[in-house]
């Protein structure tokens, strides 16, 4: 599963909770704009999803319409995605075994949302810390 799906998946059921912190919310609808304004057709995906959010045929739907749109090729949502995915991560929401971003061409400066990244045969992470004795 791609993980704008992924994510819109897991986030989906904890927006309904009163204790969900308001930073998820906005970042979620920060995600969804962007596909508005982007990706016509996945934000229909995603309204249909938003409606029964348990339905892994909408999930399907939504999954299948992102690869159409090649969603997880355009920076602004994946920018978007990331912050979500960073304020879930806060939240301790998301799929066991966490979300991964592949990002492929064009340009690409810092590294958002994750630990590690991979490209290719290279992979880049944050060195280890040092302990100060």
């Amino acid at each position: 599963m791609d993980p704008i799906t992924a994510a819109i998946v897991a986030v989906l059921p904890a927006l309904t909770s009163d204790l969900m912190k308001s930073a998820v919310k906005d970042a979620y609808d920060g995600l969804k704009e962007i596909i508005q304004r982007k990706c016509a057709p996945v934000a229909k995906a995603v309204d249909a999803l938003e409606t029964n959010p348990q339905s892994k045929g909408q999930a399907a739907v939504v999954a299948e319409t992102v690869a159409d749109a090649k969603a997880t090729e355009d920076a602004d949502i994946m920018r978007a995605l990331a912050k979500l995915l960073d304020e879930m991560k806060k939240q301790g929401i998301g799929p066991k075994g966490g979300i991964e971003i592949a990002i492929s061409g064009g340009t690409v400066q810092g590294v958002v949302g994750a630990q590690s990244v991979s490209v290719g045969s290279m992979s880049f992470a944050a060195p280890p810390r040092e302990s100060k004795p």
